[in-house]
């Protein structure tokens, strides 16, 4: 017994049917059809022996393009196309299935429908006229047209037929009903892996024994880390002073003569870094003006000129670039050089174990905030959260039917994050740190507010809607799946 068939069999839903086109079940193509039985004009596909004319494939084909409008690329008409040609298919799959249910269509069924199309009325009246001009404009005659349309309604009412039997509980509503209207607002911990990755401690006889076992690990790290981490290019460790000229108001001479007395400073042994902390108007003020090693095909080509000029471990006078006036210290110039996997190999090793451990000492770390927090009454255990720099936020309110966690993910990577929040209670610390997406997060829930019972008459009708349409969608869908499944599907146009 076919799906349709186990539905037909079914009881009815009791409610008054959504007049709503379900999602992606629409087999109805504008100007095309299936011929049952054979087609002098070729054939794009046949399905179960019957053909799908290759004359109705065109019709519907270039209606469809000349509703997608000009422009179309090559990969968008392929698409177009396929969908043209899938849409006939599983018209035709429905009109079989229509055969073997004994379904079918009456001129009386049909008389209806065209008497309450509105394109065919003249002040709310049927007109045969209008109905006559219209079918001719489409190049159909009245008998093709009304062919057109008995496959259509047929189509509609074996949908109809599928759809009946897709009930809902009422517990299922009330379940719904509740989740849409619990609010929840939840405070975070996220622990990223860097920031625990350095101070996972390795000893030298570990990463030794590790060496030795993992060489093929090592090598294929370094390969792959090759050209951005021991290919190394020239670079300059560079300290800056920086005082602009591009800001509005900016006196350049006025300026450039600050910039001269800071430069005099410096040069006589006053402290660059507390220079910079004072004077630069750059974002590196906070690390004194450090700009790091950095390779010299990504400094400003003035400022390397410069501090080649001044060398290692010396101040240089005021330079002028873009932004304004500089004056840096040269901390060090490294020549360009290629790092050997020799050398590289004590610290790749002790990279590559500690990125191999750093998810369990994570989820410890993560353990610990959660039973600190717990123990605390409700308060963010800051003296765990703060020496490891862990940003503690909030996701403001949200509801248990939404598919994500403001701030933390969405989608099937939260899935069982919000199964667990479903039955937390207001102050619950959750008991395991969750992972989403590689991030580590520790979760306690701040509020809950539950729906007001009293509400759920009034808006259970609308719940139950929406839910019958979802399942309607899921079953059509997979009765439309079977139906191919089982089908002797032939394609004979380019799709």
């Amino acid at each position: 017994m076919s799906l349709i068939e186990r539905m037909r069999n079914s009881t009815e839903s009791p409610l008054t049917r959504l007049s709503i086109v379900l999602v992606g079940v629409i087999f109805v193509v504008a100007g095309g059809g299936s011929a049952r039985g054979g087609c002098s004009g070729g054939m794009a596909a046949t399905v179960n022996g019957e053909t799908v004319a290759l004359s109705d494939y065109e019709r519907a084909l270039q209606n469809t393009v000349q509703r997608a409008g000009g422009g179309l690329t090559d990969e968008r008409r392929a698409q177009l196309r396929g969908a043209v040609l899938e849409q006939l298919i599983l018209q035709e799959l429905i009109l079989q299935e229509a055969d073997t249910l004994g379904l079918a269509v009456s001129d009386e069924e049909l008389r209806r429908d065209l008497r309450a199309e509105t394109v065919f009325q003249k002040e709310g009246v049927f007109d045969a006229a209008t109905y006559d001009s219209i079918v001719a404009r489409m190049g159909m005659s009245r008998a093709e047209f009304e062919q057109q349309q008995r496959k259509q309604l047929l189509v509609q009412k074996v949908q109809d037929l599928a759809t009946r039997g897709a009930l809902v509980a009422e517990t299922e509503v009330r379940a719904a009903w509740q989740e849409e209207n619990t609010r929840l607002d939840v405070t975070y911990v996220r622990l990223p892996p860097a920031n625990f990755i350095e101070g996972i401690e390795v000893s030298e006889a570990e990463r030794a024994e590790w060496t030795t076992a993992n060489a093929a690990a090592i090598d294929s790290r370094y390969k792959s880390d090759f050209e951005r981490s021991y290919n190394l290019p020239r670079r300059f460790h560079l300290r800056s002073i920086l005082l602009r000229t591009d800001l509005p108001g900016a006196d350049k001479a006025a300026v450039k003569a600050h910039a001269e007395a800071v430069a005099a400073q410096a040069a006589g042994g006053a402290d660059f870094d507390a220079l910079a902390r004072r004077w630069s108007e750059d974002l590196s003020v906070k690390d004194g003006g450090d700009l790091g090693l950095v390779p010299a095909d990504t400094i400003d080509p003035v400022l390397v000129s410069a501090a080649e000029k001044t060398g290692a471990g010396k101040v240089s006078g005021v330079v002028e670039s873009g932004r304004g006036f500089q004056i840096l210290r040269v901390e060090a110039i490294e020549e360009a050089r290629v790092i050997p996997l020799e050398e590289a190999k004590p610290a790749l090793a002790l990279q590559l174990m500690r990125e191999a451990r750093v998810d369990a000492v994570v989820r410890e770390y993560g353990s610990t905030i959660a039973a600190a927090w717990r123990a605390s009454g409700g308060a963010v255990p800051r003296e765990l959260t703060e020496p490891k720099s862990l940003a503690v936020d909030t996701t403001g309110p949200f509801s248990l039917a939404d598919e994500g966690v403001p701030g933390v993910g969405d989608g099937p990577a939260v899935a069982d994050l919000l199964t667990t929040l479903r039955t937390a209670k207001a102050g619950d610390v959750l008991a395991l740190p969750y992972t989403v997406k590689g991030m580590v997060y520790v979760l306690a829930v701040t509020s809950r507010t539950e729906p007001d019972e009293s509400a759920f008459a009034a808006d259970a009708v609308t719940v139950r809607a929406r839910l019958e349409l979802f399942a309607r969608q899921a079953f059509i869908k997979a009765w439309v799946a079977q139906l191919k499944k089982a089908a002797d599907i032939q394609v004979y146009v380019p799709t």
